[in-house]
């Protein structure tokens, strides 16, 4: 191990822009290449938000692709891409393998155990019966996650509340977990000067004047966008010079328009689609809102605050976390657009307090940087390479 580069694999379930395979490539990029020899393994698929993998492939990162590791359960192709993975790893002999999505996860104990790997981490952006439908899938979800969690060295979560949730659920060891914060470009997102916020304004067509409430998120039934849109009718009504913009898209999308149209919002609430121009969007805003129904932390959140916007949300799972309540921003329960309403209209009255809040929320995101997540994911390496395990609920 002195005399050559530690090979590791990141593996991501699919190559869709999200936080999780953003991490991923991070990884990939930047460990040190004096000491690391890092490759991607990823799924086919793609959602609607975009492919990453020419991307990828352009930054010059090896990209290898498990033509059958797809995201629903398919026992035939799972068998398959047990193999194709099982073949990565006799091929590349990694000292770790790092996974990214639940079923990479669950895929890569049974490779490894043909093909031993030393270190096997198991990354957790999010546990995968948040999004069960009933009691039942939701149970499968549980089950699947606890079959092989003890072939891993170490479970890593992206924040307190996911390792928390995981142990309730008995997913794995407390000696097991790892709680190490998700970077942000913090290069990229930074607060807009007047001439920035002046010109993003003329871009979108804004009035100077309004009062811009943005959010960016997955319309989904997670991010609860119907709830956003309740809250932003309440929220005109009293304050009229009020913008929202939502920019993201997903299986809400038609609905979440009519929706805008029938309540008659279409010239005061914007739907802005799938941007990869985030960081100058934000430039417009005077505030940041999210309605989720769960949050395992809320990236989105640490990258508003960096760019010296209040947030609102909604107080579920990790979002605490991301946003400290009466500092950084609010947070209200979820499924109460009202409050988030009233929250938000707060902030419109009140300049002193987002303007306090936004320079909080600058702060609170330096603890967010890559150079962070980079030093404490090495870290653990370098730990479990040794044999010495992770410190029980260790944190960085």
């Amino acid at each position: 191990m002195s005399t050559e580069r530690i090979r590791v694999v990141q593996i991501v379930q699919h190559t869709s822009l999200g936080g999780a395979t953003l991490l991923a490539m991070l990884l990939a990029q930047r460990l040190d290449p004096e000491r690391y020899e890092v490759i991607l393994a990823a799924g086919p698929q793609a959602g609607p938000e975009g492919s990453l993998k020419a991307e990828m492939e352009a930054q010059g990162l090896h990209v290898h692709t498990i033509p059958d590791m797809v995201r629903l359960p398919h026992p035939s192709r799972d068998h398959r891409a047990i193999r194709q993975l099982r073949d990565l790893f006799r091929d590349f002999k990694p000292h770790v393998v790092h996974t990214h999505g639940a079923k990479a996860k669950l895929l890569v104990p049974w490779a490894a155990d043909q093909a031993p790997v030393p270190v096997r981490v198991a990354h957790i952006h999010v546990w995968e019966w948040h999004a069960a439908h009933n009691w039942l899938e939701r149970a499968a979800y549980v089950g699947a996650a606890r079959l092989r969690a003890g072939s891993y060295q170490a479970i890593v979560t992206t924040s307190d509340a996911l390792r928390r949730q995981g142990l309730a659920k008995k997913v794995g060891r407390p000696e097991q977990y790892a709680v190490i914060r998700p970077a942000i470009e913090l290069q990229a997102f930074a607060p807009a000067t007047a001439e920035q916020r002046a010109g993003m304004r003329r871009e979108l067509g804004l009035p100077p004047d309004d009062f811009v409430v943005i959010s960016v998120s997955r319309l989904s039934k997670q991010k609860a966008p119907a709830d956003l849109i309740e809250a932003a009718g309440l929220m005109i009504a009293q304050r009229p010079g009020t913008q929202f913009l939502i920019v993201g898209s997903g299986p809400l999308a038609a609905e979440i328009s009519a929706l805008i149209e029938a309540k008659g919002l279409h010239e005061r609430v914007k739907l802005l689609g799938i941007r990869r121009d985030i960081p100058r969007l934000l430039h417009a805003g005077d505030a940041f809102a999210l309605s989720s129904h769960w949050e395992p932390l809320g990236m989105v959140y640490l990258e508003a605050a960096a760019s010296g916007l209040a947030c609102v949300g909604t107080d579920v799972d990790g979002a605490g976390e991301a946003v400290i309540e009466g500092v950084t921003g609010t947070l209200v329960p979820p499924r109460a657009p009202a409050q988030l309403a009233e929250a938000l209209l707060k902030l419109a009255a009140e300049a002193a307090l987002r303007e306090r809040q936004g320079r909080a929320g600058v702060a609170h995101a330096q603890g967010f940087s890559e150079e962070h997540y980079l030093h404490n994911v090495d870290a653990l390496y370098q730990r479990l390479l040794r044999g010495e395990g992770v410190v029980e609920g260790e944190k960085g």
